[in-house]
């Protein structure tokens, strides 16, 4: 008796695991959207910022650690009609547990510009990275010829130091284009574009 309770009790276990890893497999599509934009607008948000905005990068690494996940819990599902024991069990705990890091870096993956400068947090970075406009020589304005039609596709940004910043031309830097271009004018920064020879793809 106690044996065809267990019985269905583990058949019962092996049912819901099915599920939740269907569910991972499905979800892990729109969840990392959901899940990102919600936690960084309740953490990150500030009204001083002329925008704020997510990386694709951000929502891939979460999606991934989604599927891992989902990849482990088949795989664990595929031995466990073979081989059930706690070393598998313990196994399969710890590489769940190592996609923590991918959740963590993708909510903490974002940039954002105010009257200050354009603060970038990396998706491998330690902390969030500041631009200064002050401290900027050029602007590198990249366009693009994508099926014969020519458009703003990045800006480069390059600082005294050396160092770099690419943001994609997207809706929202679109939105606060003039307010860029006042910077720039207003601490004499230099421009340079290829739109004489856009990148073409």
């Amino acid at each position: 008796m106690i044996l065809l309770r267990r019985k269905e009790v583990d058949e019962e276990h092996f049912v819901k695991l099915v599920a939740y890893t269907i569910i991972l497999f499905i979800s892990s599509f729109f969840v990392p959207f959901v899940i990102i934009a919600s936690y960084q607008s309740m953490v990150y948000f500030s009204r001083s910022y002329w925008f704020f905005s997510t990386p694709f990068s951000a929502y891939i690494t979460f999606m991934g650690g989604m599927l891992f996940i989902a990849v482990i819990l088949t795989v664990y599902l595929i031995l466990r009609q073979r081989w059930e024991g706690v070393r598998l069990k313990w196994i399969t705990g710890i590489l769940i547990l190592s996609t923590i890091p991918a959740f963590i870096l993708s909510l903490t993956n974002y940039y954002y510009m105010d009257d200050d400068g354009i603060h970038y947090n990396g998706l491998t970075g330690l902390g969030e990275k500041e631009y200064k406009w002050d401290e900027m020589t050029n602007v590198h304005i990249v366009y693009r010829n994508h099926q014969g039609t020519t458009g703003l596709f990045q800006y480069k940004f390059e600082m005294t130091d050396g160092s770099k910043i690419t943001l994609p031309f997207n809706d929202k830097l679109s939105a606060n284009k003039y307010k860029v271009e006042q910077k720039v004018k207003e601490y004499k920064i230099t421009v340079k574009d290829n739109f004489k020879n856009p990148i073409v793809d």
